[in-house]
């Protein structure tokens, strides 16, 4: 111990060598990671190595590396457990999306739809739900340039809305049409 505090490289290098198979096998049975233990291991090494002139050690140093394997294990542990309950948490939430020529045409069949539902809204209807959506126009914006109330404007937006989600709800369902509620 006392050369490895005054920078002895053989003195690290005996410690390491003595202590990591055992360390490694405790590590990799706790996590059943390969990689995790390993780096584990390395943390504690390059831990001892730059802390070593400061470095206290009460009992012995192989108490004091199987104690810092003890803590860092159960830290990834706990670490482990927190991702796995917020991915759980988060799993009704998260929408799978495939890269597959399938949903690309699902996607265009629905953007088509979309767009002939548009189209066939009357015409007045038609142009407030563009500009609307498609221009971004706001409901002052939209009742200043077509001479109308914003109340009207309200009014055809929500016929648009109502005409749309009657179309859409036959094909897709109540889910996405809940989208146009918004």
């Amino acid at each position: 111990m006392k050369l490895l505090q005054k920078g002895d490289d053989s003195a690290f290098e005996i410690i390491y060598n003595k202590h990591w198979e055992s360390m490694y096998a405790m590590a990799y049975n706790r996590l059943r990671s390969r990689e995790v233990a390993e780096g584990i291991i390395q943390d504690i090494f390059t831990d001892l190595w730059v802390k070593r002139q400061d470095l206290t050690i009460y009992k012995s140093l192989t108490s004091y590396l199987f104690s810092a394997l003890k803590y860092k294990t159960l830290n990834v542990i706990a670490h482990q457990s927190v991702r796995r309950k917020y991915i759980q948490e988060q799993q009704p939430f998260s929408v799978s999306y495939k890269n597959s020529t399938d949903d690309t045409l699902s996607f265009n069949e629905l953007y088509e739809l979309i767009s002939q539902t548009i189209d066939e809204l009357p015409k007045k209807c038609r142009l407030v739900f563009r500009l609307k959506y498609d221009e971004n126009y706001s409901t002052k914006q939209i009742a200043d340039e077509l001479d109308i109330s914003p109340r009207t404007v309200e009014t055809h937006v929500g016929q648009a809305k109502k005409i749309l989600k009657s179309k859409l709800t036959r094909y897709l369902g109540v889910s996405v049409c809940l989208l146009l509620s918004l």
